[in-house]
């Protein structure tokens, strides 16, 4: 399952929420992430490379901290290219904690015709609770983060971890192909993977360092630029400022603090977005072919849209993605406002 929203989309929303804390509940978290156990291998020299050793404020400082820390998990996927990778990676790195996804169906003949996987993954997370055989998801990740973050004993070290993950799965769970996967008879029987195993041509034109046409990365890729510092991030932040609509919306959803309640939203969101009625039409003119990508084996499905369609798609998405991430933002902070409360008792 590839990473959602990339940095810049990850960043916005670590900056979105980060606009909307208190002076202590930002200490709160710092006080953390101070601690943090990859701090020396993956903070401090991120940092020291983007300012280059200019004398930074420590406003800016407690910013670029918390872009960090909505990385960190996607940072870790990798086996090399930092310090320690060989040991960080393993001990932190969980690729299913990314993710849950609910099936999706083009018609509800298809729905019928495959029941059998017609079914949702557990998502209730409880104190000591065993890890399914598929291992957990996202949705016990974030239950069981927020869990330990608000217990007063907690031990700050691990906090900052379980920090990172909620920074980035409050990120995941609002890209919508995060929280589905289609089903096709025929075609994807055992699933697309998220948009994973379906190809638009054109997509990879549409967006800086997109370098393929993979539906999934298309997505992630809606809030990056050519440069993702955190002073790009908050230059890309400040346009959606003069959009109420967004905020309003956003607002409007705060309150709603249940994981599985935002997964749904995603869910229905790549059912009416993601896999649109233009998408599944040319899907279901088309037989699916080898990967082309080099290594794969696996089968995907390869589609092209008339421009006029294919710029409708692209332009709707981009809609729905400064929705998700603001409001992603809001809840970011929400639910880091809960935790401190929590934990002080």
């Amino acid at each position: 399952m590839a990473s959602a929203w990339w940095d810049g989309g990850h960043k916005a929303i670590a900056l979105i929420a980060w606009e909307r804390l208190t002076p202590e509940e930002r200490a709160w978290v710092m006080e953390r992430l101070e601690l943090h156990p990859t701090k020396a291998e993956l903070y401090e020299p991120a940092f020291k490379e983007e300012f280059a050793n200019a004398e930074v404020s420590t406003e800016m400082r407690q910013r670029w901290f918390f872009g960090q820390t909505a990385v960190w998990c996607d940072l870790i996927r990798r086996r090399d290219g930092y310090p320690n990778a060989a040991e960080i990676n393993p001990k932190y790195h969980r690729g299913e904690w990314h993710y849950t996804d609910l099936p999706v169906f083009p018609n509800a003949q298809a729905k019928a015709q495959m029941k059998a996987v017609d079914i949702e993954p557990v998502m209730d997370w409880k104190p000591g609770m065993q890890a399914p055989h598929e291992g957990f998801n996202s949705m016990h990740t974030l239950q069981r983060v927020v869990h330990e973050l608000s217990d007063p004993k907690s031990d700050k070290a691990g906090a900052a971890v379980n920090l990172c993950w909620l920074f980035h799965l409050v990120g995941d769970t609002h890209q919508p192909c995060h929280c589905a996967q289609l089903f096709v008879p025929g075609k994807l029987e055992s699933g697309d993977r998220g948009g994973n195993s379906i190809h638009v041509f054109g997509f990879k034109n549409s967006n800086p360092g997109l370098e393929n046409d993979v539906l999934h990365s298309f997505w992630d890729s809606l809030m990056n630029g050519s440069k993702n510092g955190i002073t790009d991030i908050a230059e890309r932040i400040s346009p959606l400022k003069q959009e109420p609509q967004l905020w309003a919306q956003a607002e409007k959803l705060a309150p709603i603090t249940d994981p599985r309640q935002w997964l749904r939203e995603g869910h229905a969101l790549a059912v009416s977005a993601v896999y649109s009625p233009a998408l599944l039409a040319r899907l279901a003119a088309v037989e699916p072919v080898n990967n082309p990508g080099p290594g794969k084996s696996d089968k995907v499905m390869m589609i092209s849209m008339p421009s006029g369609a294919l710029e409708s798609y692209i332009s709707d998405a981009r809609k729905v993605a400064r929705q998700q991430v603001v409001t992603a933002g809001v809840r970011l902070a929400e639910a880091i406002k809960h935790c401190v409360k929590a934990s002080s008792k």
